[in-house]
């Protein structure tokens, strides 16, 4: 829990603002992940441990709906990963996206 608090205090802080606030204006206001625009951007970073690493190249701007789903799919526990070969993954999800 303690981890927590101090990423969303990290998150309100100028720090953070700035950075997201820049992210949003070189990159414009479109989800990178299905294309939707909307003035409604979250910041996803790739690597949630390593959150004050602001480093642009490891943050996905994600409308909602995306970012529900990325973290969903981060959920899932390595071991079920790996039953799975990202060929089969992408022929899966491909159908829902390339339709």
């Amino acid at each position: 829990m303690k981890g927590n608090e101090e990423k969303n205090q990290f998150r309100r802080s100028k720090e953070w603002k700035a950075f997201r606030k820049k992210l949003i204006e070189e990159r414009g206001t479109y989800c990178e992940c299905c294309g939707k625009k909307t003035k409604i951007l979250d910041c996803h970073h790739a690597d949630e441990e390593h959150y004050k690493d602001l480093n642009p190249d490891k943050f996905f701007l994600v409308c909602k709906m995306c970012h529900k789903c990325i973290s969903a799919l981060e959920q899932i526990k390595p071991e079920n990963r790996n039953k799975i070969r990202k060929e089969d993954w992408v022929a899966f999800y491909g159908r829902f996206l390339l339709t």
